[in-house]
């Protein structure tokens, strides 16, 4: 007999959600409704307390979301770390649950609110992270981590065995889960999958990498693969990229600001010409 294939109708919890104070702190306790003066209104995660969750006390199963069975383990040899800038991942309270604002989807409610539906684009750092997820480099187990910091200044850790859901739609979901929760783990065997963590990202990186930033208004040109041709092929690497509509990455841990193409290229394109670029590198075939 042939299988039966259920569709998953959305990822929800399996565990109790936390709800957060105005000020971003995991409420204690079970909690009212928000009034409706919080109806409809966008939250700010820019001053998340993240002291409940270093020692997994706040961590999430969520259902749906498993591991990535084909990663190697990241943890031996020299690998690649993504810092993703300026990512559009902006909680808003809309009728009766949080989701995360999408310039398609809620295009109405943000001109209502007289917010600019252009800047509301997260299926950049969807693409953007997907890209990196299914990569050659993270299934030959050089991906270290990914870290995401949002336009609001959330800092989100992507260990390199999560999957990240393919549509943006679950992926929405999956990261209104994590700005509500802090944390989220995977059904099973309730490995860390995706967690808030404390700002700056420069106390997660490794100390001695050189760290590269991509971006279309740095004078410096190169070809990437030959750029990183001269780097110890036993030393971990950094590279950051933004992944936001408009604008450019202006971060002061980056060593090396370099341009690879004379031309606009998307977040989606740059990471594509940095993962090929590290392939090459390390023999990733």
């Amino acid at each position: 007999m042939g299988k039966i294939k259920r569709k998953a109708k959305s990822l929800q919890s399996c565990s109790k959600k936390k709800k957060l104070n105005r000020d971003g702190s995991v409420a204690k306790g079970d909690e009212e409704d928000l009034g409706e003066k919080e109806l409809n209104s966008v939250q700010n995660f820019s001053h998340l307390n993240v002291d409940e969750v270093k020692n997994g006390d706040d961590e999430v199963n969520l259902c749906g979301i498993p591991l990535s069975l084909t990663c190697k383990d990241a943890g031996a040899g020299a690998g690649v770390t993504f810092v993703l800038e300026k990512a559009s991942l902006t909680l808003a309270n809309i009728g009766k649950r949080y989701q995360i604002l999408n310039s398609n989807e809620h295009a109405g409610y943000l001109r209502k609110k007289k917010m600019d539906p252009y800047k509301y684009r997260p299926d950049i750092v969807h693409e953007a992270l997907n890209d990196i997820m299914n990569s050659r480099l993270s299934k030959g187990g050089r991906l270290k981590a990914v870290y995401i910091r949002t336009e609001d200044g959330v800092l989100i850790k992507v260990e390199p065995y999560a999957k990240i859901p393919s549509d943006l739609e679950s992926f929405c979901s999956m990261m209104a889960e994590l700005l509500q929760t802090l944390s989220i783990k995977a059904k099973g065997n309730r490995k860390k999958l995706l967690r808030v963590v404390a700002n700056p990202v420069t106390k997660y990186l490794p100390p001695s990498s050189p760290k590269i930033g991509l971006s279309f208004s740095s004078e410096k040109a190169v070809e990437l693969r030959e750029h990183v041709s001269g780097i110890n092929r036993d030393e971990d690497v950094v590279f950051v990229v933004g992944v936001m509509a408009h604008g450019k990455i202006e971060c002061d841990y980056i060593e090396d600001l370099v341009s690879v193409s004379p031309f606009h290229l998307s977040a989606a394109m740059c990471l594509r010409i940095i993962l090929i670029a590290m392939e090459r590198k390390w023999s990733i075939l």
